[in-house]
């Protein structure tokens, strides 16, 4: 794989190749990050890569990744929002007509790929269900990118059926946000029910709470990256323990509670309530079998 003319971090880098693994893209991929450029750029290297026809992709320099670089392939769409929209989002007629145009064989490639901007704020749930059945059959050589800030607010249907890529970019945890996230991490290991809510009581305040619930996603994203032989970054030590003691899917399910949790703090949600809810369900579903 050939980053030569991108500046990705090396974290980056090593999920892409993890990503890209088998050699092709997955049909449906999420990018979520608050940095809207740094997700732009790599929707830009996975396009370049996908119509790339180099032993070593993307090459830079064939017809397909020169046109792909200046936004000018055929194959490759960046869907606007429907012209007729004054909320500026997609509309139901757009979707029926990508999925029409997506069964069509690319015109100068051999892929197609859509890219959806802002897909957290553009895709209403109406479009996300219509969307659904292309992404559960989707045709040959066709990829779909979504690039967000927060892929919870994506339907989970829609986000069972796509690899979440996460950027940490520029809102990396600083080091009193992880250790608090690790605390709360260790609380759902722990038999002793106590442990987990007085950790949780770092999310009492609503300017640091979002910092903590972050640097808790990322450890637990640095556990699944270790049960697929990856890399841990955030926390080693804890995202070790995490693994150990979890399964793949647990581990999806705890993240995707971070983010629900985040939302519900956006909603100005009863923080005392809210630890106890969170409680519940990380005691939930760390102990089912």
């Amino acid at each position: 794989m050939n980053f030569s003319d991108f500046s990705f971090d090396p974290v980056t880098q090593d999920a892409v190749k993890a990503l890209v693994r088998g050699g092709n893209l997955p049909h449906a991929l999420i990018i979520e990050s608050r940095d809207q450029k740094a997700s732009s750029e790599l929707a830009r290297f996975l396009s370049m890569y996908a119509v790339c026809e180099a032993k070593e992709r993307p090459c830079g320099v064939c017809t397909n990744c020169v046109k792909a670089r200046k936004a000018e392939h055929p194959d490759i769409s960046v869907v606007p929002p429907d012209k007729d929209s004054r909320t500026h989002k997609h509309s139901i007629y757009q979707m029926r007509e990508i999925t029409k145009d997506a069964y069509i064989i690319p015109n100068e490639a051999r892929a197609k790929v859509y890219i959806f901007e802002d897909a957290d704020h553009r895709l209403t749930t109406v479009v996300q269900n219509a969307f659904l059945k292309l992404l559960e059959e989707p045709p040959r050589n066709v990829c779909f990118i979504l690039l967000c800030k927060n892929a919870q607010q994506l339907l989970i249907t829609i986000r069972s059926r796509c690899t979440v890529l996460r950027l940490r970019g520029s809102d990396s945890p600083d080091e009193q946000a992880l250790e608090s996230a690790a605390a709360i991490a260790r609380g759902m290991i722990s038999p002793k029910e106590y442990e987990l809510m007085l950790a949780l009581r770092a999310l009492e305040e609503k300017e640091t709470a979002h910092a903590v619930l972050n640097a808790l996603r990322l450890i637990l994203r640095d556990a699944a990256a270790l049960l697929s032989n990856g890399k841990a970054v955030a926390d080693s030590k804890t995202a070790s323990a995490l693994s150990a003691r979890f399964t793949k899917i647990k581990l999806l399910r705890l993240y995707e509670l971070c983010g629900e949790a985040a939302i519900k703090i956006d909603q100005n949600v009863n923080i005392s309530l809210l630890t106890t809810w969170l409680c519940g369900e990380f005691r939930r579903i760390s102990w089912q079998r």
